[in-house]
């Protein structure tokens, strides 16, 4: 039983990543976004003469301005979405797939201005 569930535990961290070199990688992000608020953004994949791939396993990781994010588990033309966290500032947004070793490497990152949440209107 222990050894089923340590196997758990191992495999719920696992990603299911594309190899980095088969594919055009695309980020398609805002330039800005406002803490509180969600970031919104997608990621296309082509294959080397310009067909669309969909489906393409990815990970993907938002670090913050005094944040650093953490890994998730993306797909190729499914929008993602993460709500804005850590301070105002410049944030950067990271794509990674598999390098031939498998490690993972970025494919397509993007700066996002964070900026201060919008206050509600006085009273």
């Amino acid at each position: 039983m222990k050894k089923l569930m340590w196997a758990l535990l191992l495999f719920a961290g696992c990603h299911s990543v594309a190899p980095a070199g088969n594919h055009v990688w695309t980020l398609k992000a805002p330039s800005t976004v406002a803490l509180e608020n969600k970031l919104v953004f997608t990621v296309e994949t082509r294959s080397p003469d310009g067909a669309e791939v969909r489906d393409v396993g990815y990970v993907w990781r938002v670090d913050w301005v005094g944040v650093k994010g953490s890994h998730h588990q993306g797909h190729s033309f499914i929008t993602e979405k993460i709500t804005a966290k850590g301070s105002p500032g410049t944030a950067l947004l990271r794509i990674m797939a598999n390098d031939p070793q498998g490690n993972l490497m970025d494919v397509a990152s993007a700066k996002i201005e964070v900026t201060a949440a919008p206050q509600p209107p006085a009273k």
